[in-house]
C-alpha cells in the first residue's frame, strides 16, 4: 500500500469532522473580528471595565491587560486563547487517534501485514494529521485576512495575521505530536497520551499566563511551549514570531523521531 493511499483514506474517513471543525473555526474568527466594529467606539468604557478586573483574569484571557488596542483585541478575543484552544483540542484528538484508532479496532496488524514498512505507516499518519491541521488553519487564515479590513482593524498587517495564525497551528500541532508520540510508544504511554498532552497544553497555558503574577512560576513557565507564544507582539509587527515558530517546529521533528524509535521497537500483533 502506498503512502498516498493511506493519507487519502485517513483524510476521507475524517472529512465530515474536519468540515465541521473548519466551519466552527471560520465562524469564531469571522464573528470575533467583526465584533470590533461595535466595540471600537466604546473603547474607553471597555478599558475601565477591564481595569476593574483582577490581574489574574486579565492575564488568563489575553496574556496582557491590553484589550482596547487592535492588537490587544485580536490577541484577547481570538489568538491567545480561543483559536489555540480549538486547534489544540483538534490536534490532540488527531494525535491520539491516528494510530490509536487502528490499534483499538485491530486494523493496525492488517495494515502492517501489507507491503508497507512501519516507517512509511508512521509518516503516512503524521502527514494525514499535518494536512488536516493545515487545512483547518488555512480556513482560519483566509477568514482572518478577509475580515481584517472590513472589521476596521487597519493597523494590523496581513503579514502579522498570517504569522500569528501559523504560530497557532504549529503550537497546537506540537501538543498533538506529544499525543501521537506517546501513542506510538504504546503500552501505558498510549493510555495516558491524551491526558499528558492536554496537561502540557492547558497546564502550560495557565502557568505561562500567570507567571508575571507569581515569581515561583517563572522557571516552570520556561519549560512550557506556551511561554514562547506572544500573539500580541506578533500582531504589533514584531519579527519575534519567527523564533518560537522555529522552536516549535524543531520540537515536533524531535517528537517524530522519538515516535519512530518507539514504534519500530514495539511488538504489534
Amino acid at each position: 500500500m502506498k503512502v498516498a493511499a493511506i493519507i487519502r483514506i485517513e483524510l476521507w474517513q475524517r472529512r465530515r469532522a474536519l468540515a465541521w471543525w473548519s466551519l466552527g473555526v471560520a465562524v469564531l474568527v469571522g464573528l470575533d473580528m467583526l465584533l470590533y466594529l461595535s466595540l471600537k467606539n466604546n473603547a474607553q468604557d471597555i478599558n475601565k471595565v477591564v481595569e476593574s478586573l483582577p490581574n489574574t483574569v486579565r492575564e488568563l484571557f489575553a496574556g496582557s491587560g491590553d484589550f482596547t488596542s487592535q492588537a490587544g483585541f485580536l490577541s484577547g478575543r481570538i489568538y491567545y486563547l480561543l483559536l489555540p484552544l480549538l486547534l489544540t483540542i483538534l490536534a490532540i484528538g488527531l494525535g491520539s487517534s491516528l494510530i490509536g484508532k487502528e490499534e483499538r479496532e485491530g486494523t493496525l496488524e492488517l495494515l502492517l501485514a501489507r507491503p508497507v514498512s512501519r516507517l512509511k505507516l508512521l509518516l503516512s499518519k503524521v502527514s494525514a494529521g499535518t494536512l488536516a491541521m493545515a487545512g483547518v488553519g488555512f480556513v482560519a487564515l483566509i477568514v482572518g485576512l478577509i475580515c481584517l479590513r472590513p472589521a476596521g482593524l487597519n493597523t494590523i498587517s496581513l503579514r502579522a495575521v498570517t504569522l500569528v495564525t501559523l504560530n497557532v497551528v504549529v503550537l497546537s500541532s506540537l501538543f498533538g505530536m506529544i499525543a501521537f508520540c506517546l501513542t506510538a510508544l504504546g503500552g501505558r504511554f498510549r493510555n495516558m497520551a491524551t491526558a499528558v498532552a492536554a496537561l502540557i497544553a492547558f497546564g502550560g497555558y495557565l502557568v505561562a499566563s500567570l507567571q508575571s503574577l507569581t515569581s515561583w512560576m517563572v522557571w516552570p513557565a520556561r519549560l512550557m511551549p506556551y511561554h514562547y507564544y506572544d500573539p500580541s507582539a506578533i500582531l504589533k509587527g514584531a519579527s519575534y514570531g519567527l523564533k518560537p515558530l522555529l522552536g516549535f517546529s524543531i520540537t515536533i521533528v524531535l517528537l517524530l523521531v522519538a515516535s519512530w524509535v518507539g514504534f519500530r521497537r514495539r511488538d504489534i500483533g
